[in-house]
């Protein structure tokens, strides 16, 4: 990932494939993005980020997998963003670095992430980017004040019971992102405390990986103002 011949296809698989996926990303959100996928390969290496080794493995399991998130996210200015279970930051950090105006707050329970996630955020240049290292479980269980926009999970809990709870950590009108694969096919998408607002599903570019998106909102009806 060194050698510019590598970069660039780096970059053509991350700017193609987002064109594949209806999305214009700009040179600096996609420079971010290869520097996040660098620091991952490097990192990992002692701390177990992801069980994928190749750089076009990451970027499109990784980098374009977490852009589709951007075929339903709300239209709004300065979203605070909650990503549960983030890892090594996907999909958080991809969303923040075409969405650099918003609130990102990366929660995982693992302390080594967080350094990780900490220092990606430092390196790239990104701003007001929060970081908590507990279990989720400890923000339901509490009074907490700091209300998100957006949730968003991408392989944290398929548990209906407990996506539903997520609507606690969510301001009133606010909106949660789960994203699912083709096991879910046939699944209720229902749940008690939300209304589907928007859906997307389709292949990841460059793979076989078949991926459903879908946006639930804390207010009845659909969500008028959304990415497609």
């Amino acid at each position: 990932m060194t050698h510019s011949a590598d970069q660039n296809r780096l970059i053509n698989i991350i700017n193609h494939g987002s064109r594949l996926l209806g999305l214009s990303l700009t040179r600096d959100s996609v420079l971010r993005m290869l520097r996040h996928l660098e620091l991952v390969a490097q990192w990992n290496k002692q701390i177990n980020l992801t069980s994928l080794r190749k750089p076009e493995e990451l970027a499109v399991f990784h980098c374009l997998d977490s852009l589709t998130t951007l075929r339903v996210i709300p239209r709004r200015e300065a979203l605070s963003i909650l990503d549960i279970g983030t890892g090594a930051g996907f999909p958080g950090l991809i969303i923040k670095n075409v969405y650099t105006e918003a609130d990102l707050t990366l929660l995982d329970n693992h302390p080594g992430k967080i350094v990780f996630l900490k220092y990606v955020a430092k390196e790239i240049g990104l701003q007001r980017v929060f970081f908590r290292n507990c279990p989720v479980g400890r923000l339901l269980d509490t009074n907490n004040e700091n209300y998100f926009d957006l949730i968003v999970s991408r392989a944290f809990s398929s548990d209906p019971v407990f996506l539903d709870s997520l609507h606690k950590l969510l301001r009133p009108g606010g909106f949660l992102i789960r994203m699912s694969g083709p096991a879910s096919h046939g699944k209720d998408y229902n749940l008690k405390n939300f209304t589907v607002s928007a859906f997307w599903q389709g292949f990841v570019p460059y793979s076989s990986s078949f991926r459903r998106v879908i946006l639930y909102s804390t207010t009845p009806g659909p969500c008028p103002d959304f990415k497609r």
